[in-house]
């Protein structure tokens, strides 16, 4: 009983993840929430409440209404206009697919689906940047701890832990041959973010790009699942429905979310086959119709919300002006007394830290705010020491500048 106590207070202790940015966090985070929430609304009101209701002869005792009620619920109803006769033809074969009902009883099952994949990309992230030699969930705890902390020892400490890790990633994930050949794909990888990988500087800026197109194809694909689950032109359902609450028309009375249905079904009686075509009222469809309404518009708004920051972070990755730009304003903003060259920055920024290293750093900005990101750029900036330089802006003369400094070092002694 402790142990169960134990955990239930240590549920208020859990930490999320803060490896990406808000846009990705609309996907994998708020759609899954409300993607259960929804399904959770909709099972109560099918476990609990009364889901359809269907209009039976006087001579049903309640025995054959439940049993009406159960057998229309687990097989599929169809919808007609008040003005339609009804066709006096069997159940499998009546009606053609459109206006057949068949989609309510897994709607809850549908909801679940869809916030399933909405994590998706977000776990092919998380598997990615594990591989790239770097814990980005480290760093970001370790940049969050030293934005929140009240003591400027722990503070710095914090930042410390983030340069030495972050300088030990930029250090070692270098391709130090020679040789045409590498110069060209250190050009081309410096030109292209797509172009490359882990020793050229652009693995988790090209990763993160990836899973950036996920989240876009994830939220048009979520459209078009509907509509496949639905049999349906779903995909313009929204927009059917703006039109005609902008012409004032009564947008619930549809063929997508019928609340009247008919169903048929036959009943076995001393070997005697009895077809009966009752009326059902399915109430469910009030949630159901109110609940995908707003799936629809919630899917919309991601997809352009995704696709803008896609376009976003490619343009900060691409644009090596905007790069130097931002580390000068960051590293001026703490230390304003020094002039620095902007040829010495260049460098730092293209040479040293690279696009993945301004990728930690903007994702640092973003979550944990500039101040903490500034303050890794700063520390970062203390570590570009003539040794880094020297290996940083000449990738095959690592073995030298290590001797060199070396050289230096028992001269000094």
């Amino acid at each position: 009983m402790d142990r169960l106590f134990k955990s239930v207070l240590s549920i208020r202790e859990l930490k999320f993840h803060v490896d990406d940015d808000y846009v990705d966090r609309l996907s994998r985070q708020y759609t899954v929430v409300l993607m259960v929430l929804f399904a959770f609304l909709v099972s109560t009101k099918q476990f609990v409440g009364s889901p359809i209701n269907c209009w039976c002869p006087a001579e049903f005792k309640e025995s054959h209404v439940d049993y009406t009620n159960a057998v229309c619920w687990v097989s599929n109803t169809y919808y007609l206009n008040m003005g339609t006769p009804i066709p006096n033809i069997q159940l499998d074969t009546a009606l053609p697919p459109k206006q057949r009902i068949s989609y309510y009883q897994w709607v809850p099952l549908i909801l679940i689906v869809q916030g399933v994949l909405s994590f998706v990309p977000c776990q092919i992230w998380r598997f990615l940047n594990k591989r790239s030699g770097i814990n980005l969930s480290t760093i970001m705890d370790a940049a969050h701890v030293s934005s929140e902390a009240a003591y400027l020892e722990i503070r710095e400490k914090a930042v410390r832990y983030v340069v030495n890790q972050m300088d030990r990633y930029l250090m070692a994930q270098r391709d130090h041959r020679t040789g045409c050949c590498v110069r060209v794909k250190h050009f081309v990888a410096k030109l292209c973010c797509v172009v490359g990988g882990r020793l050229y500087g652009n693995y988790l800026i090209t990763a993160y790009l990836f899973i950036k197109t996920l989240y876009i194809a994830n939220a048009i694909g979520q459209l078009f699942l509907l509509d496949l689950l639905l049999v349906n032109d779903f995909h313009m359902y929204g927009a059917f429905i703006v039109e005609r609450l902008l012409k004032g028309q009564d947008w619930t009375e549809s063929e997508i979310f019928p609340r009247v249905t008919l169903c048929e079904y036959q009943l076995r009686h001393h070997s005697r086959l009895h077809s009966y075509i009752v009326q059902c009222a399915l109430s469910i469809n009030l949630f159901n119709e109110k609940i995908f309404f707003f799936v629809w518009f919630w899917f919309v708004f991601l997809a352009m919300a995704s696709l803008v920051n896609f376009f976003q972070w490619l343009f900060k990755a691409l644009y090596w002006p905007g790069q130097v730009q931002y580390v000068r304003k960051q590293i001026r903003a703490f230390d304003s007394t020094q002039q620095r060259e902007h040829g010495v920055l260049a460098k730092f920024t293209e040479c040293y830290l690279r696009r993945d290293g301004m990728f930690i750093v903007r994702l640092i900005g973003i979550n944990m705010g500039e101040v903490a990101a500034g303050e890794v750029l700063c520390g970062l900036w203390n570590n570009y020491s003539p040794e880094r330089r020297l290996i940083s802006e000449k990738p095959g003369r690592k073995q030298y500048g290590s001797r060199q400094g070396a050289g230096r070092q028992m001269g000094v002694a």
